[in-house]
């Protein structure tokens, strides 16, 4: 497991081994297009916005597993810049390592990415000279404080509306450094040179600069479980919470801010940050008395489990004065968002009611109001009436045509086998179809999953078998979308 390093207190070989993982890379030209992949984004949709912080995380996750790659170390994590011990006559800065400032003309003619050794590209791809910096020259000259930083993560919540840079309380953007005492702008800023247009990534410190504004972040997850990403939805493309951010290809983890809210999950690991076990979601029983909860600070969001034995209609409501949003995951993974509702209950309280296939789903609650508190119950009812069967398919037999005539709709098919054999289940047509596949003798346990790996947009599992019967799911891959699909099961 990867633990990123304070930089200033890399080892010699540490040191070494990094330097030379980042210019391996520069070798192949993978670190250009990481160069590009940020300078080309749209300022608006990964700086100055609520997802600044996951498109970073996942910026700098994609550049170490590259990293891991060229130096066949699976451990090797990117160092971090530790703003109140990293001025200008910190080790980092050393020739072993980042090299420091630049001459009079802001040329860096020391360390590993000196003039000679290390060429910028500007935002074509074209070669656009030697690295510069220029520290504290433009008009910030001292770096964040540990004061400063302690004093950023005391805030919540994570992000408000307007979630941009007038967004004021809030986290993300205290800590972007658009209000308060400005912390990651600061690094940019401070450094100068090469580090400030969007093209920045041309000096390696920026990735050591976001290590520390994703450490901070990490660590104020850790303080405040609670505190949600925000907004979860109703705020610009690209920033709700199982929106795909904009500029992040697809890699070994998903591009939607919900992706990467887990450290831990990712094998992030920080020195000196102990890993904090997070307890489970409260479970709600299907038919029980509602559930009392509040939220008791700005921000909070709460969630809750549930366990559906078998597919039929349910609904999950709340009660109480205060205007609660909910949002429903699942099944049997809490970043699958099947809906979400403000209203629809009673008064301003949510309520939701669908067909749900067996397996565990979460709900996530919060106030409609991220700057308010208040207090509610939940609840999760059967609705007791006959669920519509669920239609079968026959191995080899014709395809069912079908659609996902709403948003986050989502159908449920069963098929046997009788024979231990090779199946493939596929849809077809133009629409984009997402697949699970579960069983066998059940629809909880999920076996497989496939978004494009038949023609065109359409889902294909293609698996042995045993005898059994199993269950296929299959919605549109965007939570919004519709269209129609057929789908057939086949031996072979």
């Amino acid at each position: 497991m990867a633990i990123r390093k304070d930089a200033n207190t890399l080892t010699a070989a540490e040191r070494a081994e990094f330097v030379a993982a980042i210019r391996a890379l520069k070798a192949e030209g993978i670190y250009d297009q990481f160069v590009l992949r940020h300078a080309n984004a749209n300022m608006g949709d990964i700086h100055r916005c609520s997802a600044f912080l996951p498109w970073h995380r996942r910026f700098i996750f994609d550049l170490e597993l590259e990293l891991q790659r060229v130096s066949g170390n699976p451990n090797l994590g990117i160092p971090y810049w530790n703003w109140p011990s990293g001025g200008a006559n910190a080790s980092m800065w050393n020739d072993d390592l980042l090299g420091g400032n630049g001459d009079a003309g802001g040329v860096v003619r020391t360390g590993p990415f000196r003039s000679g050794q290390w060429t910028v590209i500007n935002s074509s791809g074209v070669p656009a000279g030697p690295l510069m910096r220029e520290f504290g020259q433009n008009g910030l000259p001292t770096l964040p404080t540990q004061a400063e930083i302690n004093q950023v993560m005391a805030v919540t919540p994570y992000d408000v509306p307007s979630w941009n840079m007038n967004s004021n309380p809030s986290f993300r953007n205290q800590l972007e450094g658009w209000i308060g005492p400005n912390l990651h702008n600061r690094g940019h800023v401070w450094v100068g040179g090469s580090m400030l247009p969007m093209t920045s990534p041309n000096d390696p410190v920026f990735f050591m600069n976001h290590c520390m504004v994703d450490k901070i972040w990490h660590e104020w997850q850790l303080r405040f479980p609670n505190q949600g990403y925000l907004p979860t939805n109703g705020g610009p493309f690209g920033q709700n919470l199982t929106d795909p951010m904009g500029s992040t290809p697809s890699g070994q983890v998903g591009s939607r801010p919900i992706d990467v809210l887990d450290s831990a999950a990712l094998g992030i690991v920080y020195d000196g940050v102990a890993p904090q076990p997070q307890p489970e979601p409260l479970l709600i029983v299907v038919g029980a008395n509602p559930t009392q909860a509040d939220i008791a600070t700005p921000g909070e969001t709460d969630v809750f489990r549930f366990e559906i034995p078998a597919f039929g209609p349910h609904t999950m409501f709340t009660t109480g004065s205060s205007d609660t949003f909910m949002t429903l995951f699942g099944p049997n993974d809490p970043n699958i968002e099947v809906t979400s509702d403000d209203d629809a209950g009673e008064n301003l309280n949510t309520q939701i009611t669908r067909n749900l296939s067996a397996g565990t789903y979460y709900l996530r609650i919060r106030l409609y109001s991220p700057s308010t508190t208040g207090n509610y119950a939940v609840a999760v009812r059967s609705d007791g009436i006959s669920p519509s069967p669920i239609l079968e398919l026959r191995v080899n037999g014709a395809s069912i045509n079908a659609a996902i005539s709403a948003a986050n709709e989502s159908d449920v098919y069963r098929f046997n086998i009788t024979t231990d054999a090779i199946y493939t289940i596929e849809t077809s047509g133009t629409t984009d179809t997402f697949m699970t596949l579960h069983g066998p003798n059940s629809q909880i346990p999920e076996i497989d999953r496939n978004d494009d790996g038949g023609v065109s947009l359409n889902a294909r599992i293609r698996r042995q078998l045993s005898p059994g019967e199993y269950f296929a799911r299959v919605r549109h891959y965007s939570p919004s979308g519709t269209g129609s699909y057929s789908i057939r099961v086949i031996q072979g």
